[in-house]
């Protein structure tokens, strides 16, 4: 996990309702990340298995936009909890 930049003198200490707001967006960017995981396996086994047919080209341009889109969750949850104080 990155270091977490030092609180700067004199900050006050963040509202406890906050910290749980920013926990649960967190989880739920996670969750939804991992959902989307799930959902590239299968549609990367579907491609597999209908080999080289009309609309795998489909669904491997959906298969990159999902890990785009999971990969941008994950970067937010990992920057909600760099910047959460401890």
């Amino acid at each position: 996990m990155a270091a977490r930049p030092p609180v700067p003198e004199g900050a006050r200490p963040m509202d406890p309702l906050l910290l749980l707001l920013r926990e649960q967006m967190s989880r739920k960017l996670s969750d939804v990340a991992g959902t989307m995981a799930a959902t590239m396996e299968v549609l990367t086994a579907t491609r597999e298995i209908a080999g080289d047919v009309r609309g795998t080209e489909a669904l491997r341009a959906a298969i990159e936009e999902l890990g785009a889109t999971r990969d941008d969750l994950l970067n937010q949850a990992r920057t909600l909890e760099a910047f959460a104080p401890r």
